[in-house]
């Protein structure tokens, strides 16, 4: 005879850590672990990124814009943790193509990246984090996949290939990847259990199949279909002596079979019911003799414990019906624990709440091209409480910018699902764009199919707790150490100066015993340039300023290429690539707006070899009016760069190291290291042996690329390994000039202002991102406005607004409207 039930239900708020839990007496397991789970959490807090783009795919010239929210904890509040934000763009090759560095401000940043000409087109991807989530490796980080369209890619499919923005297929002979996994981990003999199987391609996406399960007698004992991505979910009770397999039918009609997990004699099954809107029930059942004295049933989102029930002692079976409004909308991960604190079963929920933040939009369902826009958005809560928070707009035209709505990269898909699940998640959004029964099976389908991310049991139970190598950055820091000969200065002064802005900065302070010095909590620009200098009592000239690089953060770089990589949209960019080239073609014979210059393809029938390798002259390598090489400056006899070059360049001399041009009446020329353009008295005290080559610009031919700051010429210059060997030059012992990487400064949306009497009329709109603004905040009444111009394209216009409130709630809506 079973014994009768007791139950403790503990309803734990994930925001109560520190509060004392109510737990009866003898229940020191539940508070065992989840005393441990908070211990772990508090050492390894969580930080996110989501990124919102302005559209789903990208030509070569365009611009990139996005927005950053950072987000800490279960509660997905906006990150006080963190203050510098990384992005990364990548290219089809794996290489770091722009790396950028923003200030986070309350838990968002802003930034852009500008696919300029010299770029290729194919699939990229943006990478974003902060120094605080490498501690979790790089799979905690942002990962986006963009395709970017070009010009040759489009010829290229004019003469017989495809436009296609998910780039190349990965077709790989081979049948699917078929795995069958049953509910909570294991078969029990005698036990109901639910079985989810997936069906991967050779080319790594979900398929279709279907088959019958049969016994070792051949017994037909039930068939399944999968019903969404080759996923599905069918049951079975399996029996003693027996062992069952599948036989496949594929979606190419070919066949095959795969045995099925053995079921155990012993053990525990966890059944969850997820269909219900309201509620989880929950059973949990002993097969054979796995009878336990006490069972836990422990459940937590992020780490943070929301419910746990303890049974009866030796208990052969539990039933518990939990609300869902207990639960935050999310991944919720129920583990079953042993009377020893060992985890027995686990199973993957996902609850869908009512939308926690609501956005009211009262955008017309009609307007006229050019047409003023005027948006009120109301942010509200639960019982229409106004909502204060941030929030990001992008309206695009979707004629010129079709796009695949299922696999739709958002905030809640983001945030809520693929930054919980390992693995890949195709078509996120389908999840969550028409939410109905079915949808939430198939949701229940990939909950029973994917794993869980953040952390394992073993490590909680065992009080694993991984040292924390990277600290949070709420600024930045120039540091370095001062020697006198080999010893270092303990005591010495240092100053830091900068005229960045125009806005004199003057810091002092003093190495420590070890010769270290620091400047915290600094904010800057990038391209600023700095003045270190220390100072000693005695013996000034001995003294040796060192300062610390960086430019390595030591992030993985992928170095496989991104050609395979699936990206979120399908569909033809031919027209979208025109039509961007048709709108910058525009833009520049106006000079307003100015993008990247789009050169014409060019066919190249034989390689030379560079003269300069690793060189990033825009004009191309070697294209110069005269070039040094790395073996023409070793056959020179000079300390210093600018004595290497005198007499040697022609057209070119240098007053005061600052090179002029003599075709020009000695005007002063620009100086470019490794892309950058620098100070003339900076190149003056590059080490000759660490430059690969010198190209000397004369002339517009060559100039006009660079834009005005090239109006007079200027030398080109690359640095062996084609990167800077140094952020820094020492002037004199003690002095040195650093140029550290700092913020970059977002670039303004250009959005023409047609009730604005010096917009020009006749300028052709056929903008694709109608608008785009990164800063709306809601005010304590929920509101916010905002306005913009319709472009000249008819046809339906998208706005999508996402955003989080002060409380962390998750708000996105998407309005379309018609222009005629």
């Amino acid at each position: 005879m079973i014994k009768s039930l007791t139950f403790l239900t503990l309803l734990l708020p994930f925001y109560a850590f520190s509060q004392a839990m109510q737990i009866a007496a003898g229940d020191t397991l539940i508070q065992s672990v989840t005393e441990k789970l908070n211990t772990y959490t508090a050492n390894h807090s969580i930080e996110k990124a989501y990124l919102q783009f302005d559209k789903p795919y990208y030509a070569i010239g365009d611009t990139i814009y996005f927005k950053a929210y950072v987000t800490l904890g279960a509660q997905h509040k906006l990150s006080a943790l963190s203050g510098i934000f990384y992005a990364d763009l990548i290219g089809p090759g794996g290489n770091i193509s722009r790396s950028i560095k923003l200030p986070i401000a309350a838990g968002v940043a802003w930034g852009d990246f500008v696919l300029a000409d010299s770029l290729k087109g194919g699939n990229y991807l943006v990478r974003a984090y902060t120094n605080w989530m490498r501690n979790e490796g790089d799979d905690s980080f942002f990962d986006q996949s963009l395709m970017v369209g070009s010009a040759s890619i489009i010829n290229a499919n004019a003469n017989g290939g495809k436009a296609n923005a998910t780039g190349p297929a990965k077709m790989t002979a081979g049948k699917p990847d078929v795995q069958f996994l049953p509910e909570g981990g294991s078969l029990v003999i005698g036990n109901y259990s639910k079985i989810a199987f997936k069906a991967i391609s050779p080319g790594g996406l979900g398929t279709d199949i279907k088959g019958t399960i049969t016994d070792n007698d051949g017994t037909e004992v039930t068939t399944f279909a999968s019903t969404h991505l080759g996923m599905g979910v069918f049951s079975l009770v399996p029996h003693a002596d027996k062992t069952y397999k599948a036989n496949i039918t594929y979606a190419d009609g070919t066949t095959g079979t795969v045995d099925l997990p053995k079921a155990v004699a012993n053990g525990y099954t966890i059944n969850l019911n997820n269909s219900n809107a309201d509620t989880i029930r929950v059973r949990v059942a002993a097969g054979g003799d796995g009878t336990q004295s006490q069972l836990s049933l422990v459940a937590q989102v992020n780490g943070a414990v929301y419910y746990a029930v303890q049974s009866g002692p030796f208990a052969k079976f539990f039933n518990v019906v939990i609300p869902k409004s207990k639960f935050p909308t999310g991944v919720v991960q129920f583990t079953l624990f042993s009377q020893t604190g060992e985890p027995l079963n686990e199973r993957l929920a996902f609850v869908q709440n009512p939308a926690e933040l609501k956005l009211d939009i009262n955008a017309k369902p009609t307007y006229t091209t050019r047409q003023k826009v005027e948006i009120e958005l109301n942010a509200k809560v639960k019982d229409n409480k106004p909502a204060t928070g941030s929030f990001s707009v992008a309206v695009t035209d979707e004629t010129k910018v079709p796009f695949d709505e299922l696999n739709e990269n958002t905030i809640l898909t983001n945030l809520l699902l693929t930054s919980v699940l390992k693995g890949n998640i195709e078509q996120p959004n389908y999840y969550f764009t028409n939410v109905n029964e079915t949808t939430r099976a198939d949701l229940d389908a990939l909950m029973l199919t994917q794993g869980y991310r953040h952390f394992e049991w073993k490590q909680v139970l065992a009080g694993d707790i991984k040292p924390i190598t990277w600290q949070p950055e709420k600024a930045m820091v120039i540091s370095g150490t001062v020697k006198k000969g080999s010893k270092p200065v303990a005591g010495g002064k240092v100053t830091l100066l900068s005229k960045a802005g125009g806005m004199p900065v003057l810091l002092d302070t003093v190495t420590d015993d070890n010769g270290r010095f620091a400047f915290k909590n600094l904010a800057f620009n990038d391209s600023t340039k700095f003045v270190v200098q220390s100072k000693v009592s005695k013996g000034q000239d001995d003294v040796v300023l060192t300062i610390d690089s960086a430019s390595a953060r030591g992030v993985p770089v992928i170095h496989t290429p991104l050609s395979g990589l699936q990206t979120t949209v399908a569909v033809d960019m031919t027209a979208y690539v025109n039509n961007q080239k048709q709108f910058n073609d525009e833009q520049e014979k106006y000079g307003i707006n100015k993008h990247p210059l789009l050169l014409k393809e060019v066919v190249v029938k034989e390689q030379k070899i560079s003269p300069v390798p690793h060189s990033v002259n825009l004009n191309g390598p070697g294209n110069a009016d005269q070039v040094i090489s790395a073996k023409d400056i070793a056959r020179f006899s000079c300390a210093r760069i600018t004595d290497c070059l005198s007499g040697v360049l022609s057209s070119v001399v240098f007053r005061n190291n600052v090179p002029l041009n003599m075709r020009l009446k000695m005007a002063p020329m620009a100086v470019v290291v490794d892309g950058d353009f620098v100070d003339a008295t900076d190149f003056m005290y590059l080490n000759p042996d660490d430059i690969e080559g010198v190209e000397v610009v004369l002339g517009e031919h060559y100039a006009a690329i660079y834009g005005t700051r090239m109006a007079n010429g200027g030398l080109i210059v690359t640095t062996k390994r084609g990167k800077k060997g140094k952020e820094y030059y020492r002037y004199a012992p003690g002095v040195a000039t650093i140029r550290p990487k700092g913020f970059y400064l977002a670039k303004e949306f250009y959005s023409p202002q047609y009730d604005n009497s010096k917009t020009n009329p006749k300028i052709t709109d056929l903008r694709s991102t109608i608008f785009w603004k990164p800063d709306i905040i809601t005010d304590k009444n929920g509101k916010a406005s905002f306005s913009y111009f319709n472009a000249d394209g008819k046809g339906s216009y998208r706005m999508v607004i996402e955003g989080i409130d002060a409380d962390g709630n998750l708000g996105r809506q998407v309005v379309r409207y018609k222009v005629e």
